[in-house]
């Protein structure tokens, strides 16, 4: 299993921890960071990773030069009458560096 750093103010959801875990990934919280100014030290000061997983864009760009990236495609689901949620459905890497 793979180290991959979470970056999200949210604790991943039980489908995004089996996704990264058939694809090989251990999968690791280490909080949020500004999507616009993270860097790869602000990664590597809470443990070793060889990739992130991040929720913003910008965030993607400015580690994937250093990082494998893994992005979860969602899909959108809705109780009648309900507000729409979305679950993830699959996950990506891609490996830039």
């Amino acid at each position: 299993m793979r180290n991959f750093a979470f970056i999200s103010r949210h604790t991943p959801t039980a489908e995004q921890f089996r996704l990264c875990e058939e694809a090989g990934v251990n999968l690791l919280p280490i909080g949020d960071y500004d999507a616009f100014s993270v860097i790869k030290s602000n990664v590597l000061k809470n443990g070793s990773f060889e990739g992130v997983v991040v929720v913003h864009p910008a965030a993607a760009m400015r580690l994937a030069a250093d990082f494998v990236v893994g992005v979860f495609e969602n899909a959108q689901r809705q109780e009648e009458g309900g507000k729409m949620t979305f679950f993830p459905k699959r996950f990506h890497m891609y490996d830039l560096r």
